[in-house]
């Protein structure tokens, strides 16, 4: 394998289904030893253990006596590990000591720091079994992915999300990529995780291991991202739901991270902008399936016809309707709602405005709404106007260049939606994606309906 300390670093990211077993772990061994074959040095950034950031938040959220969560948890550290015939009882004794402090620690101050240290130990686990295992098989090793990204700073009011969704800087790094070149050329470390300005551990935002691959790899100016995952790359529909869905193998960056920011889960769109932001291609490939087809993100592609591509979800999304007689006669009415909203260190996703009523969408999940946030954000927006709420809604985007063109044929798909509400109907300023907001239990079926008016039937997707 080459040592060379000018070789070209290719990053390879793997979510939580790829490194869940023996199997898995197998197949990561052969890609890494493959593109080290090749002369590229290789960095392996992998998630937690498929759940395990899951059994994590439930500590998070509950102040109960631990111990059985904690045992469940290392329990599925150790099965591991013995799967792959490595030894782990050093990592399991300090991970039980730290989870049980954390959690007092937790539920004493509610500080969250202590909850971005809990959720982060299962990258840490999960990449110290897998280093354990590859270094028998491969001259490879664990490093700490907090030694490469450090937060950046976020505005006052803000500290939740500097602790639980930090920004960090993309840009290379000379001393870093010195720093690694001078170890094993197979390289293990942890998605997720990056290191607060006093030193402990921030987390990049659930969904994060895909924006440590990108920042880690503009970091290294790697040459190449690869995100390993148990889908085959980028859809029109998602495949697990809609059968009819097409394989997108090409994209821009643009227009694959209007894809991601509107519900596509198969990579992050802070990973797709960082990966932008320093010209890095991205592969997105079915581990199962290594030699498949799978989609390719970059500069360059060819744009193709224009139309819809895909059809996508976003579900969690909290629909909130500002009523005032007279909005838009009052000037600074939205200034003042934005700031209302921006004190809480919450993003808003959509907006519409009308004579009476404003109507804003927010994405829970990313915003990091604890229970009772929509009501206490809902008194506050009392100060300006009257508001309604509705906390089950999703997001039905469809997503492609000219997506404009698409809203004579809408017809068809939502004429039977006439007795449901519609919240939004919103085109993007980019001409790149179409969002209706709907409640949630009516999601399923526009997205199959659009899907086969606008893809399936020989609309404007691409061919299958």
């Amino acid at each position: 394998m080459n040592t060379d300390p000018s070789a070209t670093w290719v990053v390879l990211k793997f979510g939580g289904t790829s490194v869940a077993g023996p199997e898995q772990w197998e197949a990561i061994a052969r890609l890494a030893a493959a593109r080290a074959d090749t002369g590229r040095r290789v960095l392996l950034v992998c998630s937690a253990l498929a759940g395990i950031t899951d059994a994590l938040q439930e500590l998070v959220d509950s102040p109960a006596e631990p111990s059985d969560p904690i045992l469940d948890i290392l329990q599925r550290h150790e099965e591991l590990a013995r799967g792959l015939r490595v030894a782990s009882q050093d990592l399991l004794d300090d991970a039980r000591q730290f989870l049980y402090h954390e959690h007092e620690a937790l539920h004493a101050n509610h500080h969250p720091a202590h909850q971005a240290a809990l959720l982060g130990i299962g990258e840490r686990l999960s990449t110290r079994i897998g280093a354990r295992f590859l270094g028998q098989r491969l001259d490879a090793e664990w490093v700490d992915a907090r030694d490469a990204l450090e937060v950046l700073p976020e505005p006052e009011g803000a500290e939740s999300r500097a602790w639980l969704s930090a920004r960090c800087a993309a840009g290379p790094s000379p001393a870093l990529q010195a720093q690694w070149s001078a170890r094993s050329p197979v390289l293990v470390t942890e998605g997720f995780v990056a290191r607060s300005a006093d030193g402990r551990t921030a987390l990049l935002g659930r969904g994060g291991s895909d924006t440590s691959a990108a920042l880690l790899a503009g970091r290294l100016q790697a040459g190449a991202i690869e995100i390993w995952t148990d889908v085959a790359g980028l859809f029109s529909a998602d495949p697990r739901r809609e059968p009819a869905a097409r394989l997108l193998p090409a994209l821009g960056y643009a227009e694959a991270l209007e894809l991601a920011a509107s519900g596509a889960r198969v990579v992050h769109p802070r990973c797709i902008r960082a990966a932008a932001e320093v010209g890095i291609p991205i592969e997105i490939h079915d581990l199962a399936r290594p030699d498949a087809t799978g989609t390719r993100i970059g500069a360059g592609i060819p744009p193709g016809p224009e139309g819809i591509k895909a059809v996508t979800r976003q579900d969690g999304v909290l629909v909130m309707l500002l009523e005032n007689s007279d909005t838009r006669q009052q000037v600074g009415f939205l200034a003042r709602v934005f700031e209302i909203v921006s004190r809480r260190g919450v993003s808003v996703d959509l907006v519409a405005t009308s004579e009476t009523t404003t109507t804003i969408a927010i994405d829970k999940a990313a915003n990091h709404l604890a229970a009772g946030a929509a009501e206490r954000l809902a008194e506050a927006l009392e100060e300006v106007c009257r508001v309604r709420w509705f906390d089950d809604c999703s997001c039905v985007n469809l997503v492609g260049r000219g997506a404009r063109m698409a809203l004579a044929r809408l017809g068809p798909a939502v004429a039977s939606f006439e007795d449901w509400p519609l919240f939004m109907l919103s085109q993007s300023a980019n001409d790149l994606s179409i969002s209706l907001l709907v409640s949630a239990e009516h999601a399923p079926e526009l997205c199959a309906r659009l899907h086969a008016t606008l893809i399936a039937a020989g609309g404007e997707g691409p061919p299958a």
